[in-house]
């Protein structure tokens, strides 16, 4: 009896221990996955052709508010709202919202009983009265959520006399083959020198690249020929939240419209 009793005692122990370690090594893979999300965020620098090619919309504007909540779904996002004062690609104006995955600041939930965490380091922040140029990728097929292309890469604030992104332009165009005698001189002193750039040299630059569809005759071009390809507009964006199978999606979530091939204006959809 006592013999049972002891194996009885070893065998829980034993079984203690396995969930222990399960519970350990599951908490040590979801470190690493976080980690190395962080990683993949905010390592390497995206050059212009590849923050055009992966736009379906650019857009000047300034940012008019900034708050945050809990979606239908339970997701925590920031949403921006943003008034838009000139569409270089894509069909946006006026006063547009959109959102990303992420809260402000961290905050318990309504029972107290789960602190939901801000947005992961290395996403995109926004401050009510910023001047902006952004470089949006389409919208989450499920959340709806967007993000500017290239992460923080894709968001250029505008001061006096100069627009950079969070990098500092670092890289912005490393890579990058262009046509004879397509760029200015004065496009060609900001390529060649780098960092914060004139911003009315910047904009110039962008407009005749997307108005001239430099990208979609090879005019202009990733240098090694990978990258940036804009003969089709980006698929919808996948969620960094969960979210239903591929190819299933909520009614009324927000869709990138396709791009007429001549104007790079998008294409208004037709009602049923």
């Amino acid at each position: 009896m006592k013999g049972t009793i002891a194996m009885n005692k070893s065998g829980a122990l034993w079984t203690g221990l396995r969930a222990c370690l399960g519970v350990l090594v599951a908490a040590g893979a979801a470190l690493a996955s976080a980690r190395s999300m962080a990683m993949t965020i905010s390592v390497g620098n995206t050059n212009i052709v590849e923050l055009m090619g992966q736009s379906n919309d650019i857009v000047v504007g300034t940012v008019d508010s900034v708050t945050d909540g809990i979606d239908e779904h339970g997701i925590e996002y920031t949403e921006v709202t943003l008034k838009i004062s000139e569409s270089i690609r894509g069909g946006l104006s006026g006063t547009y919202t959109f959102r990303q995955f992420g809260l402000l600041a961290p905050r318990l939930t309504a029972g107290g009983g789960r602190k939901l965490m801000p947005a992961p380091e290395g996403f995109p922040k926004y401050t009510q009265g910023e001047d902006l140029v952004l470089f949006l990728r389409p919208s989450a097929a499920w959340t709806g959520f967007r993000m500017p292309a290239g992460v923080t890469q894709g968001k250029f604030v505008l001061g006096p006399g100069r627009v950079a992104n969070e990098s500092q332009n670092a890289g912005l165009y490393d890579n990058v083959k262009l046509e004879k005698g397509l760029a200015t001189a004065a496009e060609k002193r900001m390529m060649a020198i780098g960092g914060p750039a004139n911003p009315d040299t910047f904009l110039s630059f962008v407009r005749r690249a997307v108005h001239d569809r430099w990208m979609e005759t090879g005019r202009m071009a990733n240098a090694d020929g990978k990258g940036g390809d804009r003969r089709n507009p980006p698929p919808p964006e996948r969620d960094h939240a969960k979210g239903p199978p591929d190819g299933q999606t909520p009614a009324g979530t927000p869709q990138a419209a396709p791009l007429d091939p001549n104007s790079n204006n998008a294409i208004p959809r037709s009602g049923r």
